[in-house]
């Protein structure tokens, strides 16, 4: 997620900021990437380039994660980003400030607050995304899950217990996630 955020914010700010031709090239990334599952991504990066690069599994799963939820992450932080209103940013311009200034001091903090609560669903799916790394040799959760299940032959205590640990992953998140919202609101 980590890496979902630093690309995402450096592709909204090029797609509010950059220079047409810059806007349209992220443009395509960020359609092209929503436009295609994530697990056709994982496959064609670690399988695909594997005669131009060989990936470890591990490296390959947390770039093809990151890189997928970096393009859904900039269309939230582009769109928290649009939404603050064209008279705050002129009024600050009018103060004198730089567009740096009204980006860290004005806009950025007013995004952040309207970019929490999808970051947050973000996350949680991309918790629940990475069993798919297993296509791709990663033991992950749900993978050892399965081993577990096989070898004992059933599904229904092991799926439950996965299903526990996912849920106790992620509802913690959510907690956090509503105590800033309310924190942040506006009154």
């Amino acid at each position: 997620m980590m890496l979902a955020i630093a690309i995402g914010i450096t592709v909204a700010a090029g797609r509010v900021y950059g220079h047409p031709i810059v806007r349209g090239l992220l443009a395509v990334y960020v359609e092209v990437v929503r436009g295609t599952p994530v697990l056709l991504q994982l496959f064609v990066l670690y399988y695909g380039l594997s005669n131009v690069v060989r990936l470890p599994a591990f490296l390959a799963a947390v770039i093809g994660l990151g890189l997928n939820y970096a393009a859904y992450e900039s269309e939230i932080y582009r769109a928290a980003l649009e939404a603050i209103p064209r008279n705050q940013l002129e009024a600050a311009r009018t103060l004198g400030l730089s567009e740096g200034q009204i980006l860290r001091l004005v806009r950025g903090p007013q995004a952040l607050r309207l970019a929490l609560a999808p970051m947050t669903n973000d996350f949680v799916a991309l918790l629940k995304d990475s069993s798919l790394v297993s296509v791709i040799t990663v033991v992950e959760l749900t993978k050892q899950t399965a081993i577990y299940a096989t070898n004992i032959g059933s599904w229904v205590v092991p799926g439950a217990l996965c299903a526990l640990v996912y849920l106790a992953m992620s509802l913690p998140l959510s907690r956090v996630a509503r105590g800033l919202e309310r924190r942040w609101s506006i009154a």
